[in-house]
């Protein structure tokens, strides 16, 4: 073994967290756009265009409640003092008119909650995606900080498969056999296998002729399971290094006080960071509009790169790797701290800057307070007679403060993605709503108008057949 080498640690990638086929449909959507923030827009349409026939349905019921409330109003406004002491009393005679004039409350509930279980449902999804998404956006600078350094490291397996010893008894496990003898070293191509005993302990030393291959591997023969350990060259970077541009960066870390090793090290490292940065800041970006990263809060106390413990703390979901089998772990077995650090060094300014300005925040409060209070206008008449007390325009006017103030106090710790989510089926909701109240507005004033013209069609029919039967009668007097 190179007594004048170093340890190189390469990042974790492959992990990621599973999704439910709701999620995967997200996933679908959202990756099929490319743009992140417009794939949201695209995913809340296609849930809304799903949701929105049993809304409209719901707002027809309503609506013919609200018909039949109004042609009774003499008697609802006469239940209502009857039973104002007896709420229960009050709800079962009301239950009775409405299933009378086919009006039961089931009728218009039942598309009410279909639709909100279908949103809780998605919502779970969708909040699952975020987690996954994010997670991929890492794993994919993982990648990239990777990829940048194994340019200058060796693969010496064969198809995949690194080698093993022919031992009496070993399982035949696909690996490739050593047939040569391994008491010297072996060369194939460029790369030199070597097998050193120390003890018990049998490896195999892989190593590259390569001009600019600093990095090479070694594993135990012992194990297996083959577990790369990775190796700086510290000669062959630095002492016989012909590359003056690279001896002089080196160089530079020697005079900063860091030993040949450490500076070979932090060559690579800061080589790794800056491609994983250029991977976060290219068309990988999670960014839209304003806000930089799609995937924290709209807030300028958040940033698109948050501090590990902020980061740990935005996964609840268990990661997975294959190599790890149905085994999950928390991200912190995936990243430490020292390797976060590494893998974000190139990103400070995105540690610093924030991720928003509140704009999706405010937008989505103003527009959940507007839905509510076109919804609570909607179904004033309905209410009107819902409870014997009035509670239920009282209770309606209470949603229209709860709901926004709730999403205020959650807005600030949601995805700024699930922000844009609530916003534009915010702005579906207004429209849907005044679009129904447009249509079925014509639809029952023109039903009324017919009962209306039809009640006093019967009572002049009647009026002139008494004055028929008035006049046949004074004319057989006469006679």
């Amino acid at each position: 073994m190179n007594a004048t080498s170093v340890i190189f640690q390469f990042l974790q990638e492959g992990f990621y967290i599973d999704l439910n086929w709701l999620g995967q449909f997200v996933k679908v959507i959202v990756e099929g756009v490319g743009i992140v923030g417009v794939g949201v827009i695209v995913f809340t349409l296609i849930l809304k265009a799903i949701t929105t026939p049993f809304d409209v349905y719901q707002r027809f019921k309503m609506r013919k409640q609200t018909l039949m409330m109004r042609e009774r109003k003499e008697e609802m406004e006469r239940l209502q003092q009857q039973y104002r002491n007896d709420s229960k009393m009050y709800n079962q005679k009301m239950m009775e008119i409405q299933k009378k004039n086919g009006a039961g409350m089931l009728g218009a509930c039942l598309p009410m909650i279909i639709s909100i279980v279908i949103l809780f449902v998605a919502v779970a999804a969708f909040q699952s995606y975020s987690q996954y998404a994010n997670l991929e956006m890492y794993e994919g600078m993982a990648h990239a900080y990777n990829a940048a350094v194994m340019k200058y490291t060796v693969d010496g397996s064969v198809n995949g498969q690194e080698y093993r010893l022919d031992r009496e008894g070993a399982a035949d496990d696909g690996r490739p056999v050593i047939d040569w003898d391994y008491s010297e070293p072996h060369v194939i191509g460029d790369i030199t296998y070597t097998v050193t005993v120390s003890g018990s302990a049998t490896r195999m030393e892989v190593r590259s002729a390569r001009e600019d291959a600093y990095i090479y591997y070694s594993y135990s023969l012992d194990d297996t399971t083959v577990t790369r350990e990775y190796r700086i060259d510290v000669d062959k970077m630095y002492y016989n290094q012909q590359d003056a541009a690279l001896k002089a960066a080196l160089d530079e870390y020697v005079a900063a006080g860091e030993s040949v090793g450490d500076a070979c090290r932090s060559y690579f490292e800061e080589l790794g960071a800056e491609a994983a940065a250029n991977h976060f800041r290219s068309e990988n970006s999670p960014s839209f509009l304003w806000i930089k990263n799609v995937w924290y809060p709209d807030v300028s106390y958040a940033h698109p790169i948050q501090e590990y413990s902020a980061f740990t703390q935005s996964f609840s979901d268990g990661i997975r790797m294959d190599a790890w089998g149905e085994e999950e772990r928390s991200i912190t077995e995936v990243f430490s701290q020292s390797e976060y650090d590494l893998l974000t060094a190139h990103l400070q300014e995105e540690k610093e800057t924030p991720n928003g300005y509140y704009i999706m925040i405010v937008l989505t409060i103003g527009l959940m307070v507007l839905s509510q209070f076109i919804a609570m206008k909607s179904s004033k008449e309905s209410n009107q007679y819902s409870t014997v007390d009035g509670q239920g325009n009282r209770m309606q006017k209470m949603m229209l403060i709860i709901m926004p103030l709730i999403y205020a106090i959650t807005g600030f710790m949601w995805t700024a993605a699930f922000s844009i989510y609530i916003a534009v089926s915010s702005i579906i909701s207004i429209l849907v709503t005044l679009i129904s109240n447009l249509v079925l507005g014509r639809i029952f004033n023109k039903r009324e108008e017919e009962a209306i013209r039809a009640k006093y069609t019967r009572t002049y029919d009647w009026m002139e057949k008494n004055k028929e039967e008035k006049k046949n009668k004074n004319k057989k007097g006469g006679k």
